[in-house]
């Protein structure tokens, strides 16, 4: 098993992991887009069980674009996004690809809430889209 690890940008919140990712995937729906500031977020989902955080982590509740609510984590002194925790998927966690030491491991396996992408945001096109959410199956 491997670990990860991450934080926010100033450092006032760190995070471990000790786990695999679940899924990982590449979201364009406009709550990402929001929280980036970019076109989509890169996210791995690991088991909520693996993740330690350390830190002043703020959290706010959030309606997801598929309707779902969710709680959004930002570090409490620089307001860097950090997480977000679905409440119809308890137990997992998704972590924001650009907030681990080191990202270069991210290999998306799918772009969701492809319908609300730009075309000036260039994903991979050899990845499959799905207009909306993917199921949980």
């Amino acid at each position: 098993m491997s670990g990860y690890a991450g934080g926010c940008t100033c450092g006032a919140v760190r995070y471990e992991i000790e786990a695999e990712p679940v899924r990982s995937f590449q979201c364009q729906c406009r709550d990402c887009q929001r929280d980036t500031g970019a076109g989509h977020a890169s996210v791995m989902v690991f088991p909520r069980a693996a993740m330690r955080v350390t830190g002043d982590v703020v959290e706010n509740l959030r309606t997801a674009d598929s309707g779902d609510e969710k709680r959004k984590g930002f570090c409490g002194k620089c307001g860097s996004p950090l997480y977000n925790k679905p409440r119809n998927v308890p137990d997992m966690i998704g972590v924001y690809v650009g907030t681990l030491d080191d990202p270069s491991g991210f290999k998306p396996e799918i772009v969701m809430f492809a319908s609300r992408g730009h075309d000036w945001d260039c994903l991979d096109p050899a990845l499959p889209r799905v207009s909306h959410m993917r199921p949980s199956s």
